[in-house]
């Protein structure tokens, strides 16, 4: 019988973590159910593996039931932000304008064309006569930088995509406080 518990134990830990997700805690009920067999009777058993699997399976049981969080029902809860998101999305957008101009010339222009008056990027290849690949870098490049503006001037909080849902100034960017 102890070579057979040997052979189980991986396996059953293996179970018991799946089961528990947690790693010390599999390690626990793991060493429970090797107690509980030593401490059952085992005279009776035809296979230690179905019997230590049902051990096992009871005392997932009694670990999810020790877990077990009571809750009572909350009403609703009023949530006040600050801003909300669409509210953000608009504050913030009267100050990319204003972030753009700060850009260094080689990426204000392209940045002009691209973000505000949303040219394709192939296009504003062919208006200022430049390589594709060249336009696409300074956009990306300028993106970038038109982020740090932002992000010395605002702590943006974002949504689970990406989007927007607040903001907060960190300092005033102009002399009247605006973005």
């Amino acid at each position: 019988m102890e070579r057979q518990i040997e052979q189980l134990y991986k396996p059953l830990f293996l179970y018991v973590k799946k089961k528990v997700n947690h790693r010390e805690d599999a390690e626990d009920l793991t060493q429970e159910v090797f107690y509980r067999l030593a401490s059952s009777e085992t005279n009776g058993i035809k296979s230690v593996k179905s019997w230590v699997y049902t051990i096992a399976k009871n005392a997932i049981t009694d670990y999810y039931r020790k877990k077990r969080v009571f809750t009572t029902e909350v009403g609703e809860i009023p949530y006040e932000n600050e801003y909300e998101e669409e509210n953000a999305v608009v504050e913030l957008s009267t100050c990319v304008v204003e972030f753009i101009n700060k850009l260094p010339e080689e990426y204000r222009s392209i940045m002009i064309l691209s973000e505000l008056e949303k040219i394709p990027q192939k296009e504003i290849a062919e208006q200022l006569n430049m390589n594709y690949v060249t336009v696409r870098s300074k956009i990306q490049r300028g993106r970038k930088k038109l982020k740090d503006i932002f992000t010395d001037c605002c702590t943006i909080m974002q949504g689970g995509k990406g989007s927007i849902i607040g903001y907060k100034s960190n300092r005033y960017c102009d002399d009247n406080g605006d973005c």
